[in-house]
């Protein structure tokens, strides 16, 4: 770093100065890597003359930047992305030194892209927001709670994972939450949680004739949803119900008026669905979908039903929406975006899926040991984001990792 100029060794420097060579630095790899010829978008091999560069915006920390970064792209897919920018005129600005690309709005949180560690190249984003939402933390912090309460040698038994993540149900059964899959595996008299995907009447039933001591984990967005197809019911229409028919959240909600309630996972599936044309029907959703998805279905519904009910507002939760247009976002600037879940989580998926359909690759990663087996080299960016029952921490050895891989955090 000694041949460039260091804003913390000299303070007194002028910020111009100091854009002057980071505008330099940008300048050397830039030319770097329009002899590598290597397109950032398709990562197709280009003839030097006919890369030109690309200016986006990636995502920092704690919000959306509008730093610029440089990118070698191909005639045609800079032509596609519309972005395009004259190689010789930003080539030509980087060589004076014109920190005018560089020098937009501040992001949110002080990250600024494009610094010494980075350099628009094996550069890390991180999607904001990611991880733990309100309901997964609020079902994991009751059932540690149950478990420092317990008595003695007492068992604490939970229905089904407590939130669909291996990495907390390693951790909560090695503090002795014993899980099991139906309440008869439960002794009479025990205490019993619930997921935070919820149960149906008929589970309730069935743990009130044990005569168990229940600790309702539901989250409440799917108890909200749990209500509407009460709601729904009591007035006598048919309820669509939008999501995973295995899903176990749907499961229960289903369970609230099973003559009722028809689910449907597609677009393809409405047009089998039996039921009256002129009739008012209700639609509900399971709330760890993806946008796109629901909106597929209720176009596929709004054209064969003309008198559709639904509640006000989504049933997606906030979480589920925000953390899917983050990584929307992210996917927009980055070569691979690396989602950290278990593959039985909806809202993971839903995040692979989402990149994806943005233009990026995108892989679910389990475990640690799957990001050490791959070879991630390939990529000159990658981003970061996690499902909304994925614990920080494993977030954090990730980054560890990729650090050490020799990416650098922005």
């Amino acid at each position: 770093m000694s041949e460039w100029i260091d804003s913390q060794s000299d303070p007194d420097h002028s910020k111009r100065e100091r854009e002057k060579a980071k505008a330099l630095r940008k300048s050397v790899w830039w030319q770097q890597q329009r002899q590598a010829g290597v397109c950032h978008y398709c990562k197709q091999k280009v003839a030097a003359e006919d890369i030109t560069m690309d200016h986006i915006v990636p995502v920092a920390r704690g919000g959306t930047s509008t730093k610029g970064n440089i990118v070698p792209a191909c005639q045609v897919c800079n032509t596609q992305k519309k972005t395009a920018i004259p190689a010789e005129q930003i080539l030509r600005s980087l060589e004076q030194g014109d920190p005018a690309l560089f020098q937009d709005e501040e992001p949110s949180d002080g990250y600024e892209l494009g610094e010494d560690q980075g350099s628009g190249f094996n550069s890390l984003f991180i999607a904001q927001p990611h991880g733990f939402c309100t309901g997964v933390a609020r079902a994991i912090h009751m059932a540690e709670k149950t478990l420092e309460q317990k008595s003695g040698n007492e068992t604490i038994f939970c229905l089904n994972e407590i939130v669909h993540n291996q990495h907390v149900v390693t951790r909560l059964t090695s503090m002795g939450l014993h899980f099991v899959k139906c309440v008869e595996d439960v002794p009479e008299g025990a205490k019993l949680l619930f997921s935070a995907h919820g149960v149906s009447p008929k589970v309730r039933q069935e743990a009130a004739s044990r005569n168990l001591t229940v600790i309702d984990a539901t989250c409440p967005f799917v108890a909200k949803v749990h209500d509407e197809v009460k709601r729904f019911a009591s007035t006598g229409i048919a309820i669509v119900c939008i999501g995973h028919r295995n899903h176990e959240e749907v499961i229960g909600v289903v369970g609230e008026a099973p003559e009722r309630v028809h689910v449907v996972e597609n677009a393809e599936e409405v047009v089998r669905l039996d039921l009256p044309l002129d009739r008012p029907i209700a639609v509900v959703t399971q709330t760890t979908l993806g946008e796109s998805q629901v909106a597929e279905v209720m176009a596929a519904l709004r054209s064969r039903y003309t008198q559709l009910v639904s509640p006000p507002h989504t049933d997606i939760c906030y979480a589920t929406r925000d953390r899917q247009r983050a990584v929307k976002d992210l996917a927009h600037h980055c070569a691979c975006v690396i989602v950290l879940g278990s593959a039985n989580s909806s809202n993971s998926q839903r995040l692979v899926e989402t990149a994806q359909a943005a233009g990026s690759e995108a892989v679910l990663v389990s475990d640690l040991s799957e990001l050490l087996h791959t070879d991630w080299s390939p990529y000159h960016s990658l981003g970061v984001t996690s499902g909304a029952s994925t614990p920080e921490d494993f977030l954090e050895q990730a980054v560890r990792y990729l650090e050490q891989q020799g990416f650098s955090l922005v």
